[in-house]
């Protein structure tokens, strides 16, 4: 997670729980330098006073933070900041969330939660050049990293041009892999976008996020060259818990 504005902060005070909300201003300050690796936490007393809640409320914060990388414990001593190893590995070349997720040294899994055939939604109409009796293959899904929710994706795809993807059991097979042995087709990005969101209802339910959680958004229209023309096969929209996954713009 990259570190949070005044403003941001401010925001935030009112709209997530307050254990949520320690965790991401200790968060903020580790990440923005004031509390540097080696450095000593507060006690759970003193965050207490300072954030004006209970110690069981601390604690929750602090679980999270131990269990995310965040610090580690001596007893008898307290919590110190601890340095994110995963964080500085190269993730060069991760082309799926699944290897993103293995390379920062996280067990992988996914839930599906829709492939079906459907109606060509207006949107994905304009970025597909169909219409909307046409139909696209809608495939969403969220990904896991230890067993905890990090990543929610959602596509399109053009049916034209993937006769018989909705029989494929993604549960087992990779997308990426069915596109490529199967299909025969290299897709490649061709209008990525970034930008920060907060999460509704749906979402937060699925990545297990109080509600109006900020998360980091990233779409891409993607496309493949099939008979010496470009067209449009993927339509994605991925929503990232930024303080559980590092995103790499590697990612095709």
């Amino acid at each position: 997670m990259s570190v949070l504005s005044a403003d941001q902060i401010s925001y935030l005070v009112d709209k997530v729980p307050k254990y949520a909300y320690i965790k991401m201003s200790l968060i903020n300050r580790i990440k923005s330098g004031e509390l540097a690796v080696g450095n000593k936490i507060e006690t759970e007393s003193d965050l207490g006073k300072a954030y004006n809640c209970s110690r069981l409320t601390v604690r929750r914060a602090m679980e999270e933070l131990y269990h995310e990388g965040f610090i580690y414990r001596i007893q008898g001593l307290g919590s110190f900041v601890k340095e994110r190893i995963s964080q500085k590995q190269n993730l060069d070349g991760i082309n799926s969330c699944t290897a993103l997720i293995t390379a920062q040294n996280m067990v992988p899994s996914k839930t599906i939660i829709s492939t079906e055939l459907i109606g060509a939604p207006t949107d994905i109409c304009g970025k597909f050049g169909i219409v909307m009796t046409d139909t696209v293959f809608f495939y969403s899904r969220v990904y896991y990293a230890d067993g905890r929710p990090v990543i929610y994706g959602r596509s399109y795809f053009n049916a034209k041009y993937l006769p018989g993807i909705e029989k494929f059991d993604f549960s087992e097979k990779s997308i990426v892999s069915v596109l490529k042995d199967t299909y025969h087709l290299e897709l490649k990005c061709s209008n990525r976008e970034l930008k920060a969101v907060i999460s509704d209802a749906q979402t937060s339910k699925l990545l297990g996020t109080p509600e109006n959680f900020p998360l980091l958004q990233v779409t891409d229209l993607k496309t493949a060259v099939i008979q010496g023309v470009e067209v449009a096969i993927e339509y994605y929209t991925f929503e990232y818990v930024t303080d559980r996954i590092r995103y790499s713009p590697e990612i095709t």
